[in-house]
């Protein structure tokens, strides 16, 4: 469902920025927006995944750390 929310939101912002914004077309904003719309979320999605893989990894780097921190002070 949020897929699909995102979806429609980027494929209506794009829609009105190009007609209002950029003095297109109704049909070449909404092809365009067609084109874009997905490429939008794809990006949203994969900043989504590479923030919350980044995130492990600190958690994991930091978890490394004290354990060889206490595997020296032991």
């Amino acid at each position: 469902m949020k897929f699909v929310l995102l979806f429609l939101l980027a494929f209506v912002g794009g829609v009105l920025y190009l007609h209002f914004g950029k003095d297109e077309d109704w049909s070449s904003s909404m092809l365009l927006g067609l084109i874009t719309a997905p490429v939008v979320v794809a990006m949203w999605k994969f900043r989504d995944w590479y923030t919350n893989h980044a995130q492990r990894a600190g958690r994991n780097w930091r978890a490394a750390r004290d354990e060889r921190k206490r595997a020296r002070g032991a």
